[in-house]
């Protein structure tokens, strides 16, 4: 073979790593410099240790492509790459340890939307959602014990079809199982709502491709996701999940961790928690969120 025409060696590749890391090395933002050359450091001793080839590259690329032409407002495919392959976890992990009694975070998952409706205490958030009723309620406390006064919870979640809004015709002016609730002074929060259930992540698109070439496993568990927000504790996103739902031990996202798995206690038709009389059966959720502040 024509020496021209082999592939790059040891050699070559290991000179092209050098100038890529010495161009990089000269970002002026040192911790930006810092996650830059450490990325591509481990990006192409990636492609040395797979071998990988362009073809697979090229393949790599539209598998990006394809989670672009997804992505907008109400779901990210990024994010729920990112899940899948528990890069997420692992990220708040790193840079969000909690203390011993803190509640864990979890990712915020693809279909997170800023502006919630805002819904006074007590109140529905289902909005039409479909599903057993259910009310949850609690406080946000702070690791001492003491109330976080200006907490908001903001909740969001499937229905019964393991459908969010985003995913059934959405409308923006009629948003569904989702919303922002204020915190008393005590720290108290309530809600009404519906019962969650385990649904499929959306395979029509990059995730799906993965998924069905790897491990096959695309269920989430049951569960509520929360992101409260706060000015004078430490903010948190994090997921409540149903104890006893299907694929608890499965969750595609690997979001499940045995302190963020309650009771969604049943009742029979009767007088609720906050004195609504109920003409059928019912659900109950009672969680405290313990939130750090400056991390402790």
């Amino acid at each position: 073979m024509d020496a021209s025409l082999r592939p790059a060696g040891p050699d070559t590749q290991t000179a092209i790593r050098k100038e890529v890391l010495a161009r990089f090395g000269t970002t002026e933002d040192p911790r930006l410099r810092e996650i830059m050359l450490s990325l591509i450091g481990h990006l192409h001793a990636f492609v040395g240790e797979t071998k990988i080839t362009w073809a697979e590259w090229e393949r790599a690329m539209a598998f990006f492509a394809t989670a672009a032409g997804v992505t907008g407002p109400g779901r990210n495919e990024f994010i729920a790459l990112s899940d899948s392959i528990g890069l997420s976890m692992q990220v708040l992990a790193a840079s969000q340890p909690k203390p011993a009694g803190a509640t864990i975070p979890t990712l915020i998952g693809p279909f997170f939307i800023d502006d919630a409706p805002v819904f006074p205490a007590g109140a529905d958030i289902a909005n039409g959602a479909s599903g057993e009723p259910l009310y949850v309620s609690g406080r946000v406390l702070d690791t001492l014990g003491r109330p976080v006064a200006d907490a908001v919870i903001n909740v969001w979640q499937s229905d019964d079809r393991g459908l969010y809004d985003v995913q059934d015709n959405f409308d923006p002016a009629s948003m569904w199982g989702r919303g922002r609730i204020a915190c008393d002074p005590e720290g108290r929060y309530a809600f009404w709502s519906v019962m969650p259930t385990a649904y499929p992540a959306p395979m029509d698109a990059a995730l799906g491709e993965l998924i069905h070439a790897t491990t096959k496993r695309w269920w989430r568990p049951a569960h509520l996701h929360f992101a409260i927000q706060t000015r004078t504790a430490d903010p948190l996103v994090t997921h409540i999940f149903v104890r006893g739902s299907d694929h608890i031990d499965e969750d595609v996202a690997f979001g499940v961790r045995p302190a963020l798995v309650a009771d969604f206690l049943a009742h029979s038709p009767g007088p609720a928690p906050d004195g609504k009389r109920m003409d059928r059966p019912f659900r109950t959720l009672d969680y405290d969120f313990v939130l750090t502040r400056g991390g402790e």
